[in-house]
């Protein structure tokens, strides 16, 4: 199975952009066990004030927020990932917009063949696909990035349906040297 790192494409200049979330959601509540607290939270944040506003389908920081189309997709292949609805109100123009904050699980599916910079950030990715193979949408345990990886059926359901703002990055698998 082939796996991609889903980001928020930086090409799209007038990209919906939230203000105040990361006052009010810390990286802390991004996992599965302090996903909780985000349940009392009533999350409406309101956005930057540009001429033209892009409301794309993935956006990347301060966390991962996905458009309504985007979250029913997901959904399909991930019923019990965690996710909370989160409004993006545009005052100004009196608008506001359905978004989902999801908080993908953490597997330790880290390659040994994977490298590192000086300062422990990573140099190259790449991941054991045997740990990986369960998961449909996932980040990864031990990295200080915060890359959410999605299966190849999930990149390809999104692609299908056109949706704007996202990258895709394939990742290296282990490769696994057989003895004869």
């Amino acid at each position: 199975m082939n796996y991609f790192i889903i980001s928020q494409d930086e090409r799209v200049r007038d990209a919906v952009e939230p203000m105040g979330i990361s006052q009010v959601i810390t990286k802390e509540m991004l996992t599965k066990k302090k996903a909780r607290d985000i349940n009392r939270l009533n999350l409406q944040f309101e956005i930057k004030e540009q001429d033209t506003t892009e409301y794309v389908d993935f956006i990347e920081k301060p966390v991962p927020l996905l458009s309504d189309r985007g979250k029913q997709i997901i959904e399909k292949y991930v019923p019990k990932l965690y996710v909370k609805s989160v409004v993006l109100k545009d005052m100004k123009k009196l608008r506001q917009e359905l978004y989902w904050l999801i908080v993908p699980p953490r597997i330790d599916c880290l390659s040994e063949q994977s490298e590192f910079h000086k300062d422990g950030t990573l140099k190259r990715l790449v991941i054991d696909e045997s740990k990986a193979a369960p998961y449909k949408v996932f980040k990864i345990e031990g990295i200080m990035e915060e890359y959410i990886l999605i299966s190849l059926d999930v990149a390809e359901s999104l692609l299908r349906r056109e949706f704007t703002g996202i990258r895709l990055k394939k990742v290296e698998k282990e490769i696994v040297e057989r003895r004869g």
